[in-house]
């Protein structure tokens, strides 16, 4: 019974030592530019042993997917447990995402819409962030930083229009994921803000710009 649960340990260790050297090797070349070989010699494992765990390079794909997101759920989750202020919560989660997207080769996000899963599970974990969205919206408007005369899910959805565009026509090759979200910012953001809640914005706002103007944005 001991050697099972060593083996099972061992095993689940290994799928995330995986995924952890999978996902920056995707973002870095695109899905396409890397091979099953190239996971297996940064691991200095067989390739063997990388399809014993996942059936091909899409499955591993799908995983990092899956990995990344509940990563990034556990450290907003973990920041809102130490902030009062929702906008604080909704900067720290722009600001990871821009992290993420400008550290990302755009051909990671042509390569994606390839993969019928990858697709699948990006409309999946839209669809079960949208209840989480409901609640976060909710304590916003409690706290007097929303306004409470607009229809959210329809916000909702235009924001995911607006996104799902931005991917589909590859948007991010003409213009940079800096000046991109900082339109959605100003544009989406601004527009559910009351007046409270825009002070915190405008502030927010004027932090991006002045970061990123040093950055010759």
């Amino acid at each position: 019974m001991r050697q099972i649960g060593n083996t099972t340990a061992y095993r689940e260790s290994l799928r995330q030592k995986i995924l952890e050297a999978a996902i920056p090797l995707f973002k870095k070349n695109g899905v396409r530019a890397v091979k099953m070989d190239d996971i297996a010699n940064v691991l200095g494992i067989s390739k063997r042993t990388l399809y014993e765990l996942y059936n091909d390079k899409e499955d591993l794909l799908v995983e990092c997917i899956k990995f990344e997101s509940d990563m990034r759920t556990k450290k907003i989750t973990e920041y809102a447990e130490t902030q009062e202020n929702e906008m604080n919560i909704i900067t720290y989660a722009l600001k990871l995402r821009l992290d993420d997207l400008t550290a990302t080769n755009a051909q990671f996000f042509t390569d994606l819409h390839k993969y019928s899963k990858i697709v699948a599970l990006v409309q999946e974990n839209k669809e079960k962030q949208r209840e989480n969205t409901s609640k976060f919206i909710k304590r916003c408007i409690e706290h007097g930083y929303f306004r409470d005369d607009l229809n959210y899910d329809i916000v909702d959805c235009m924001s995911d229009a607006a996104m799902d565009y931005v991917m589909q026509n590859k948007i991010y090759q003409k213009y940079s994921w800096k000046e991109i979200i900082y339109t959605f910012m100003v544009l989406h953001m601004r527009g559910c803000c009351t007046e409270e809640g825009y002070k915190f914005l405008h502030d927010i706002v004027e932090e991006f710009i002045n970061n990123e103007n040093s950055k010759n944005f």
